[in-house]
C-alpha cells in the first residue's frame, strides 16, 4: 500500500484524503479561456475554492494567467494574498463588518450594493490618501444583495461628488441560467442593460462589466461583457439545463409556447473533467450471518451471510448521513453499497460480491476507477442537492492531496 503524505509532507495517519488532479484543474481553466473568447476570466475561489484548497488552486491558476481572482469574505482574501497571490481580488459579498482599511492593506476590491456604504469607503481614501476601486452590484431578480437598478441614478449621483474611490467595474448575478424554458435571464439582462445606460449620464465607464456564471458561458452567446466569473465549470460541473422540447442554439431563449423536456447536460459540459476525488481505506472486514444488525440503530440488517468493510470515514468528513443505506462506494472496480447509518468517523460498505477485497483496499467515494464512476452530481441527485454542497461538505480534517501528474509529484 503506498504511503500518502499531506501538502506539508506529513504522512497520513489516518487512511482517508481527497485527491486534487491539477492537470485536470488546468485543463478546466483553458476550455473556460476558449469559451470565453476575448473576454477575461474571474476565477471563484470561495468556499475553499469549492472544497478543493484555495490557497492551491489559486497558485495554479496564477501560473496559467487568470486575470481576477473572486471570494466571498475579507478572510478569504487575505489567506490568499499571505500565500503571495498577485491577481486582483474581487469581495463578492462585500465587507461586511471588516475594518475598511483591510481593502488598502491586502490590496482588495470590494463590491458596493448601497449608497450608504460610499461614504464608509470615501472615509477610508481620505484616511490613506489611496485611492480605493469597487465594483457596483446591482439586484436584476436573484434578490439577495445588490442595488435595484431604480437606485442607480441615484447611487451615481452621489458617487461622483465624492473623491477616492473609482467605479470599477459593474455586475450582477443570475439566478437561472441553466433554465432555457424560463425567461428570468432575459428579464435579469434587460433590467442590467438599462442599468448600463445610466452610466454616460454621469460620465462613469468602468473597466469591467461582468454577468456570466459558468451555466451561461455554456448556454448563452448573447451577453455583452469583458470578464466571465466561473467556479463550477473550473472544478468539472455545472448544474444540468432545463431544456424547451425543440431548442436549438439558434432559437431565443424563453420563447413562450414551448413545454420544458427533461433536464440534460449542457453542450460541452461533458469535456470538463472533475478535478476532486475522494478516498478512504478498508481498515477491517468482518464476515456476518444472515440478518445481522449493522450500525446505529440497527438500521440494516444481513439478509444473506455478508463481508462487511469497515471504512475510516463519516458525516464529519462530509459523507452524508442521508446516504446511510443508499450510497455507494467503488472497491476494486466495481460498485459496493454502503449499509447501515453512516457514523461521524466510520462508515459500512457491503463488498460480498466483489472478490479479493482486503485490508488496505482503496474506497472511492467520489471518483472513478477503469470501469466505474460516482460523481458528486450524482450524489447531489441522491441528495437532492447541487454537486457544489457536496464538495464543499468534504471537511477541514480531510487533507487535501494535490496530484500533478505532468510532473509526476504529489504533496
Amino acid at each position: 500500500m503506498a504511503t500518502l503524505t499531506s501538502p506539508s509532507g506529513t504522512k497520513l495517519l489516518r487512511p482517508t484524503w481527497a485527491e486534487i488532479s491539477l492537470p485536470a484543474l488546468r485543463r478546466n481553466f483553458e476550455r473556460v479561456r476558449r469559451l470565453a473568447g476575448t473576454r477575461r476570466v474571474m476565477a471563484i475561489l470561495k468556499a475553499d475554492a469549492y472544497g478543493h484548497g484555495a490557497v492551491p488552486v489559486a497558485r495554479c491558476l496564477a501560473g496559467r494567467g487568470v486575470d481576477w481572482l473572486g471570494v466571498a469574505t475579507v478572510e478569504e482574501a487575505v489567506e490568499l494574498r499571505e500565500a503571495g497571490i498577485e491577481q486582483p481580488i474581487l469581495l463578492l459579498g462585500g465587507l461586511y463588518m471588516s475594518d475598511p482599511a483591510d481593502l488598502v492593506e491586502y490590496r482588495l476590491t470590494p463590491s458596493i450594493s448601497s449608497t450608504a456604504r460610499l461614504d464608509t469607503y470615501a472615509a477610508c481614501a481620505r484616511k490613506f490618501n489611496r485611492s480605493i476601486p469597487f465594483h457596483l452590484k446591482v439586484d436584476t431578480g436573484l434578490g439577495r444583495l445588490g442595488l435595484p437598478p431604480s437606485r442607480v441614478p441615484a447611487f451615481l449621483a452621489h458617487f461622483v461628488e465624492l473623491e477616492g474611490l473609482e467605479l470599477e467595474g459593474l455586475f450582477t448575478h443570475l439566478a437561472s441560467a441553466e433554465d432555457l424554458v424560463a425567461t428570468q435571464t432575459d428579464e435579469q439582462l434587460a433590467h442590467f442593460q438599462a442599468a448600463l445606460k445610466e452610466l454616460p449620464w454621469y460620465k462613469v465607464q468602468p473597466d469591467w462589466v461582468h454577468i456570466s456564471n459558468s451555466a451561461a458561458l455554456l448556454v448563452r452567446r448573447d451577453i455583452r461583457e469583458n470578464l466571465v466569473r466561473i467556479g463550477a465549470l473550473l472544478y468539472g460541473y455545472c448544474l444540468p439545463l432545463v431544456l424547451p422540447s425543440n431548442w436549438s442554439p439558434g432559437i431565443p431563449w424563453g420563447s413562450p409556447g414551448r413545454q420544458p423536456a427533461e433536464t440534460a447536460q449542457a453542450p460541452g459540459a461533458s469535456e470538463f473533467e472533475p478535478v476532486l476525488s475522494f478516498k478512504s481505506r478498508v481498515v477491517y472486514l468482518k464476515d456476518v450471518p444472515s440478518n445481522t444488525p449493522l450500525g446505529y440503530g440497527a438500521a440494516f440488517h444481513s439478509r444473506r451471510p455478508s463481508r462487511i468493510a469497515t471504512v475510516p470515514v463519516g458525516y464529519a468528513d462530509g459523507l452524508s448521513r442521508q446516504l446511510s443505506n443508499r450510497g455507494r462506494a467503488i472497491v476494486n472496480d466495481d460498485y459496493a453499497r454502503i449499509v447501515g447509518n453512516i457514523s461521524m468517523d466510520l462508515a459500512l460498505v457491503d463488498v460480498t460480491d466483489i472478490p479479493g477485497v482486503e485490508v488496505g483496499d482503496e474506497v472511492i467515494l467520489i471518483g472513478s476507477s477503469e470501469h466505474c464512476r460516482i460523481t458528486a452530481q450524482e450524489i447531489a441527485s441522491e441528495l437532492g442537492t447541487v454537486p457544489y454542497e457536496v464538495l464543499c461538505s468534504i471537511g477541514k480534517r480531510v487533507p487535501r492531496i494535490y496530484v500533478d501528474e505532468e510532473s509526476g509529484s504529489a504533496g
